[in-house]
């Protein structure tokens, strides 16, 4: 058992980086872990480290109530949300009609159940006290519900996962094709769709991995339903993340509330720019603060020797950082760098 769980931890963490598609990730990514942890359904997603919001995800036979769920973990108290896992001694938990608390699951009684799912376990993807994604899978049986010792399996794996999805949005991945113009959505408090421009059901499109994922369009409105509950909850003038399409492009999802008919928020789409991902690139790649000023320069088209002038600090110094900088980005250069950002 241990050298099956030491072998998963190592493939798993092979993930980190690789240049592969999306749909190639998610295929490996649940082979892998079907060799560790029986299941009938999975979804495994990505979240803004600083936003909470939803930015990959990659799922088969999983849940089809998608509002509602985004409902549950946004605004009612159920079992194992996300927030609870990522503050909790051990990053999983699951839930079945044997847990104590099995009465007052909404999640469990009202999505799961009417599904067929009599178990779900959930581990958080959690690292240096940022959320970087979860993992929920699902078991039918009634007979063999996950437990406390499937807790222990999977938060065994957890650091190599984290590791994976932390890379998966800033990995090399040549763009394909133009990216659609700028989108809107706007939502009613139930969350539903009363419009949506064609730019932005092409972004979303361009968020399915494809291939043997079971993803489906429904699916991936979850980014705006985070996105728009993000709004609602903080009563924040706007709630917003960068996502990594399929296809190689850099999104922009920006939620703002509004008062439009019927639609309380209003989801907005559109390409990302390099200041956009700042943030995204400084997290992601583990840049330190002087690092990420040096590719905010970078950014404004500065040059090393101004950037040395704005900073006060020697030529020598900045070039330093930018071996660092393009050393953690896996890159050769500034022009390598920007075509990332680009």
């Amino acid at each position: 058992m241990l050298a099956d769980l030491a072998a998963t931890r190592s493939n798993l963490a092979r993930l980190a980086g690789l240049p592969m598609e999306a749909a190639e990730f998610s295929h490996e990514v649940h082979a892998v872990l079907a060799r560790s942890l029986p299941f009938d359904g999975w979804c495994l997603v990505g979240m803004d480290p600083v936003t909470g919001l939803r930015t990959a995800q990659f799922s088969g036979r999983g849940t089809e109530r998608t509002a509602e769920m985004a409902r549950n973990e946004s605004l009612m108290h159920d079992v194992n949300r996300y927030r609870d896992l990522a503050v909790a001694a051990l990053p999983a938990g699951w839930l079945s009609t044997a847990h104590p608390e099995a009465g007052r699951s909404f999640r469990l009684n009202e999505i799961l159940l009417p599904q067929g799912f009599h178990s779900e376990i959930r581990l958080v993807l959690r690292d240096q006290g940022r959320l970087w994604g979860a993992l929920v899978l699902f078991r039918e049986s009634a007979h063999r519900p996950f437990d406390d010792r499937d807790v222990s399996t999977l938060s065994a794996l957890a650091d190599a996962l984290t590791s994976a999805m932390r890379a998966y949005p800033v990995r090399a991945l040549a763009r394909q094709g133009p990216a659609p113009g700028p989108g809107l959505v706007a939502l009613t408090p139930d969350n539903q769709l009363v419009e949506a421009t064609p730019d932005a059901r092409l972004w979303l499109d361009d968020l399915l991995p494809g291939g043997e994922d079971e993803t489906h369009p429904e699916d991936v409105t979850r980014v705006l339903f985070d996105a728009a509950h993000a709004v609602r909850i903080a009563g924040a003038e706007q709630a917003a993340t960068c996502i990594r399409t399929v296809s190689g492009h850099w999104l922009r999802v920006e939620g703002t509330p509004v008062s439009i008919g019927a639609a309380d928020v209003a989801v907005l789409v559109h390409r990302a720019t390099a200041r956009d991902l700042l943030e995204t690139y400084t997290l992601h790649h583990g840049l330190t603060d002087r690092e990420s000023e040096v590719l905010a320069s970078l950014v404004d088209g500065l040059a090393g020797k101004q950037i040395a002038r704005k900073l006060a600090i020697s030529l020598l110094t900045v070039n330093d950082h930018l071996r660092s900088l393009y050393r953690k980005c896996q890159v050769s250069g500034r022009d390598e760098l920007f075509g990332r950002l680009g």
